[in-house]
């Protein structure tokens, strides 16, 4: 049986479970800071996080976002909640949020 690849997952979203204590902080509002959730997929295989030649360096991650603000609870103890694939968290992203919430807009 062929795994996927936790680095690459398959869909426009995947799960994530979280205790709720770190689901309460993350959801409440109203805020006077924002608060984002960001959760980093690697390989399976520690050998596979990093590749290095003579021309390159390759690290193998992806970091994806979630704005969790106003989400409910609906574990008793774990909350599971889904990550959109299509919200990957890099220097482009966090500029977006930066410059949407020094607007007064949300992440």
């Amino acid at each position: 049986m062929h795994l996927p690849d936790p680095a690459q997952p398959p869909g426009p979203s995947f799960s994530f479970t979280l205790d709720n204590d770190h689901l309460r902080k993350l959801a409440r509002t109203p805020v006077s800071v924002h608060k984002i959730l960001v959760v980093m997929l690697v390989p399976r295989s520690q050998d596979e996080w990093l590749r290095a030649g003579h021309d390159r360096l390759d690290l193998r991650h992806c970091c994806y976002w979630v704005n969790l603000a106003g989400r409910p609870v609906t574990g008793r103890h774990r909350t599971t909640v889904r990550i959109p694939t299509s919200r990957i968290f890099d220097d482009r992203a966090l500029c977006e949020i930066m410059t949407r919430v020094g607007t007064g807009g949300r992440p």
